[in-house]
């Protein structure tokens, strides 16, 4: 581009204007902007450009620096770790400033960095690693299983003040599932009655026998089994401290009944090893395994498991199981521990139905609004929604909700029955969800090598105009949208445009067997 310097007394304008293009620096970044803009699209792919670099603004600028403001902090940081070196790139290919103008990315007016040691800034710039490297860091990277570094607070800490509160054992996300967490339904109802007359039991100091020994809980996975488990071992502790409780994983127990066979036919010899295993099983009131049926793979364990099971049982102690299937369709398992374990009581845990879907979606939303976001709201239909569509466990339900409220939380968007529908249209939730007129544009775009805004644009070139039409023709097959809907959605046309889309579709795919087998294809996959 031919750069043309203009003079400065030239120019009628208060603002100090560009010496090349004689306007004011705001009023040509934003022409450049707008460049950098239809770029960003191709280079980064439109869904990465709408859902990031598309969401910037252009909010100041000056002979040397332009500002683009991000509306939350987490795309900020996003854009600054990932796309910033593509955006300052095809900035300085279209400024006509020379030098490039440097690009700033701005974060939300009030909104600070974390940790205790960092400072409020309006806005910040992508900064070298040796610089990240010596900034203040109040906590080291951890997994949100583990506690915090206790280093991390030692500044908080007056010098020579001694502790004078116990150290309290930090919460783990198993602290939660108790009794008055637990959603209860038609599915789960007799579950949740037996264990909570274990817990009873158990937790009074006068207890009897139980009534039903050994009691197992089998249904799929993330079907709320564990949090039973847990709960009933959170209400014996918490009601009766003297209780004895012992809550032991599949996995762990394997581990160690192998670590003391080991132990006991190691150099030195003796059985103390496996003593010790053994005491610790059965020196307890109360024994629940979680994932029996991974014990029933391993012979030596089995065998251990089902002699647990005899000790406890005939001494009055009481033994909790949880399993993925029926004990008789535990394949591995021997014969004389499948009928040991339906010798007791056997309860079901059934898939979640719509009602009860619902109202795990309602403490879902009253937990939330409790803990971190107050104003958090989900129209009735989008819950709606949720609760029919997710035919899933009550995992698989949690997740979803959490990807819907996460990505409203950080990327600032409402929550509707669209962006839900949006949101899990490429994950695993998405079986079975209706589909949408934008889900099916990405597709048949992506199919024909155009770009989403090709879908709504006003070009009528014939490889623009044909995967237009095929996208119509989709959604009015696919979908329950009108036609004035579809229309509307495709920038606005008319409800006699998708009619004609319809129409010379289903005439194409008759005379065109190649265009028939990419419908097909784009049919399938929507579908599948």
């Amino acid at each position: 581009m031919t750069k043309k310097r203009v003079q400065l007394d030239a120019i009628g304008t208060d603002a100090a204007p560009d010496l090349y293009t004689g306007e004011a620096p705001l009023t040509s970044a934003h022409k450049v902007w707008r460049d950098v803009n239809r770029e960003l699209i191709y280079a980064l792919g439109p869904n990465v450009h709408r859902s990031w670099t598309g969401r910037l603004q252009l909010t100041d600028a000056c002979e040397f620096s332009v500002t683009l403001s991000a509306p939350t902090r987490f795309i900020a940081t996003k854009i600054e770790s990932q796309y910033f070196d593509d955006v300052q790139r095809l900035w300085a290919k279209h400024d006509v400033v020379a030098p490039a103008r440097q690009i700033v990315v701005a974060r939300p007016a009030g909104e600070r960095a974390s940790g205790p040691a960092s400072s409020a800034k309006p806005a910040t710039t992508k900064t070298s690693s040796s610089a990240k490297d010596t900034a203040p860091k109040a906590f080291r990277t951890r997994s949100s299983f583990e506690s915090p570094d206790p280093s991390a607070f030692a500044p908080l800490q007056k010098s020579g003040q001694a502790a004078t509160q116990p150290a309290r054992r930090a919460e783990t996300p198993s602290d939660r599932f108790t009794f008055e967490n637990f959603v209860v339904g038609t599915p789960n109802e007799f579950a949740f009655a037996v264990a909570r007359q274990i817990s009873q039991n158990q937790a009074s100091s006068e207890h009897t026998a139980p009534l039903y020994n050994p009691v197992v809980l089998h249904g799929a996975n993330g079907i709320g089994k564990t949090h039973l488990l847990h709960a009933v071992r959170h209400a014996v502790v918490s009601a009766n401290p003297l209780r004895t409780v012992k809550l032991i994983s599949s996995e762990r127990f394997v581990n160690a009944f192998v670590t003391s066979v080991r132990g006991s036919a190691g150099k030195g010899g003796g059985r103390d090893a496996i003593e010790a295993f053994k005491s610790s099983l059965r020196d307890v009131d109360v024994l629940i395994i979680d994932d029996a049926h991974f014990i029933a793979d391993k012979p030596g364990s089995q065998e251990e498991l089902l002699h647990t099971l005899i000790s406890l049982v005939s001494e009055g102690r009481q033994v909790l199981i949880a399993a993925d299937r029926h004990p008789d369709e535990i394949e591995k398992a021997s014969p004389r521990l499948k009928s040991y374990l339906s010798s007791g009581l056997v309860c079901k845990i059934a898939a979640a139905d719509y009602e009860l879907r619902l109202r795990i979606l309602d403490r879902l939303i009253a937990n939330r609004r409790e803990g971190h976001n107050a104003g958090l709201t989900i129209p009735k239909t989008a819950r709606d929604h949720l609760a029919a569509r997710i035919n899933a466990t009550p995992r698989d339900l949690e997740g979803a909700f959490n990807q819907v409220v996460a990505q409203s939380e950080l990327l600032g968007t409402p929550i509707t029955l669209e962006t839900i529908q949006e949101t899990l249209s490429e994950s695993r939730y998405a079986k079975g969800m209706r589909l949408t007129v934008d889900k099916i544009q990405r597709a048949v775009a992506e199919e024909f090598s155009i770009t989403h805004n090709d879908m709504t644009s006003k070009r009528r070139a014939r490889d623009i105009a044909r995967p237009r039409q095929v996208a119509m023709y989709l959604c009015k097959k696919l979908t329950k949208r009108s036609l004035p809907d579809i229309g509307r959605r495709f920038g606005g046309r008319d409800h006699t445009t998708v009619m004609h889309a319809v129409k010379r579709i289903n005439q194409l795919r008759a005379e065109d067997n190649e265009l028939d087998k990419r419908v097909k294809s784009l049919e399938a996959s929507l579908q599948g």
